[in-house]
C-alpha cells in the first residue's frame, strides 16, 4: 500500500517550471527598455481644442435655413452636372405603375408584362410611338419587367427572332 501511495503521489505531480528559462527566452524575443539606454524626448503638448461655434440646424433662422438649402443644392447640381429638364427629372421622378387589370389577376405579373410589351409594339406600329395609348404601353410595361428581359426581347426584336406579330 506505502508503494502504491507513492506511485500515485508521482504520477500526480507536477513537474517543476521551468521559470528562468521561459524568462530567458521572452527576453531574447522582447527586448527590455531600461530608463539609461531610451532617450529622453520631451513629449510634445496636445493641441488645444479649437473653440469653432457649430450651427445647429435648430438655432438657425428661417432665412439660414433657406440659404443653406440653396448652397447645398448648387452644391449637388455642379457635382452631378445636372441641368434644365434632367434636373427637373432627378429631383421629382415619376413613378408610374401599372394599373389593374383584371385579365392578370394573379401575383405574378410575367404574363401582364408580356403583353404590355406586345401591346406597346402593335400600338407604335399602327399609330406611332409618341400617341398617348402607346406611351401608357410603354410606361406599363417598362414598370413591370425585368430590364434584363426587356434588352433580351428589344434584341430578339431587332434580329428578326420575335414570336409577336409586331
Amino acid at each position: 500500500a506505502a508503494g502504491a501511495s507513492s506511485a500515485t503521489s508521482a504520477r500526480w505531480s507536477r513537474p517543476p517550471r521551468p521559470a528562468k528559462m521561459f524568462g530567458q527566452f521572452l527576453s531574447k524575443l522582447v527586448p527590455i527598455a531600461r530608463a539609461e539606454d531610451a532617450e529622453e524626448a520631451p513629449a510634445a503638448p496636445p493641441p488645444p481644442p479649437k473653440k469653432t461655434k457649430k450651427a445647429n440646424l435648430a438655432s438657425l433662422s428661417a432665412e439660414e435655413l433657406e440659404e443653406l438649402k440653396k448652397e447645398v443644392v448648387e452644391e449637388a447640381i455642379k457635382k452631378l452636372g445636372l441641368e434644365g429638364e434632367g434636373l427637373e427629372e432627378f429631383l421629382e421622378p415619376e413613378l408610374v405603375t401599372a394599373p389593374f387589370d383584371p385579365r392578370f389577376p394573379n401575383r405574378n405579373q410575367a404574363r401582364h408584362c408580356f403583353v404590355r410589351f406586345n401591346e406597346f409594339h402593335k400600338c407604335a406600329h399602327e399609330r406611332g410611338e409618341d400617341h398617348p395609348r402607346c406611351v401608357f404601353y410603354q410606361r406599363a410595361y417598362q414598370s413591370l419587367c425585368p430590364s434584363e428581359w426587356l434588352e433580351n426581347w428589344t434584341e430578339l426584336r431587332e434580329k428578326g427572332l420575335w414570336t409577336g406579330k409586331y
